[in-house]
């Protein structure tokens, strides 16, 4: 069903992507093909096209959402690490193989870290190649940005690359500008510089085929909505498929007021995720809010500086750095001169004041 809130594992229940999917297997095939990057902004289906296409090809692997739940730790990822091992501990050869590393103990078939550093997932990891060796096993890292807090963790990914042939790295970020750093992009020092990737773009939607995605999924579920609520749904919610599908599953349950539930319910959450970027930054943290508000409307660099006139002090490279970091994160998107905000509800946030 398309308006089922979960991550799709099935291509019936995954609107619009064959191409991207169709690419996703081939690459994950091709031997050649040692790392596949997945970029879009946050909500446009890249944990769908991951689960749809590796379960779709049965590939060994594991998959990791590093925003599973809460605040992110280095001690939730090797926490994340532990359950998706353990998966494969059901092969005796390599429940030998990993119960020779130290710092990690095995209990029937969980695994756990006992000493939670570099070495010994790095360790780990080269084990699970070796076992891997002639198969291949897909290492999935979900919103891979995130891997940022874990210090040396682009030197593993690095390592694996170059040497541990029985692991396919994919990586997947909303995040694009941080993505791009732990990928190494225009940075000879990065471990990562220099290695070769095949890359698929997520896009959002355009009108048409957002406005068809939601009439099939109301086929799907045997509710008549009408072209006027479809058109009004998609003009508030734009092509971001994760927001058409709350609003969608909301709708089919019945709900007159789904759409502005998903509206509402939205907002708070984009700016939720917004204040969470402004915490570390309270001393520029009025700027930032300046320079959305003046991007509900997409705007150039010149207008952008025009509109922090009211603030003492703000120079060329201070206004380049706000528009840099924002679109780093991914809440804006440079398109020939123009900024603009990538998400329509973190514009409906700030209209709401839910972004202070």
């Amino acid at each position: 069903m398309y308006f089922s809130l979960e991550v799709k594992k099935r291509r019936e229940d995954f609107y619009n992507m064959e191409e991207e999917l169709e690419t996703l297997k081939r690459e994950i095939l091709d031997p050649k093909t040692r790392m596949i990057v997945i970029k879009g902004v946050r909500r446009t289906g890249k944990s769908s096209l991951m689960r749809v296409a590796l379960n779709e090809l049965k590939t060994p692997h594991i998959f990791i959402d590093l925003r599973l739940s809460g605040p992110l730790t280095p001690e939730a990822i090797y926490e994340y690490f532990s359950m998706e091992l353990s998966k494969f501990l059901e092969d005796g050869l390599l429940r030998r193989m990993l119960s020779r590393v130290r710092g990690v103990e095995i209990s029937g078939l969980k695994l756990e870290f006992t000493e939670k550093r570099m070495d010994v997932l790095g360790r780990i990891l080269d084990e699970l190649g070796k076992w891997a060796e002639g198969r291949q096993v897909v290492m999935a890292l979900d919103e891979a940005q995130e891997l940022r807090i874990l210090r040396g963790f682009d030197k593993i990914l690095a390592h694996i690359y170059d040497y541990v042939g029985g692991i396919k790295i994919m990586l997947a970020g909303s995040e694009i500008g941080l993505l791009d750093k732990l990928l190494g992009i225009s940075n000879p020092k990065a471990p990562l510089f220099g290695r070769p990737f095949s890359e698929i773009n997520l896009k959002k939607l355009n009108w048409e085929k957002a406005v068809e995605f939601l009439k099939m999924g109301f086929e799907q579920v045997n509710i008549k909505v009408s072209e006027d609520e479809i058109q009004n749904a998609v003009s508030k919610l734009d092509g971001i498929i994760g927001w058409l599908t709350f609003y969608g599953h909301l709708r089919a349950k019945g709900d007159p007021y789904a759409l502005e539930k998903a509206v509402e319910n939205g907002s708070k959450m984009v700016a939720e995720e917004f204040n969470q970027f402004l915490s570390v930054r309270q001393i520029a943290r009025k700027r930032y809010i300046e320079v959305v508000k003046t991007l509900i409307k997409p705007s150039t660099w010149s207008e952008v500086k025009r509109s922090l006139r009211g603030f003492a002090n703000v120079n060329d490279k201070q206004v380049s750095n706000y528009l840099k970091e924002l679109t780093y994160y991914g809440f804006v998107e440079k398109r020939d001169d123009l900024y603009s905000i990538s998400d329509p509800l973190l514009i409906e946030a700030i209209r709401r004041g839910y972004i202070r």
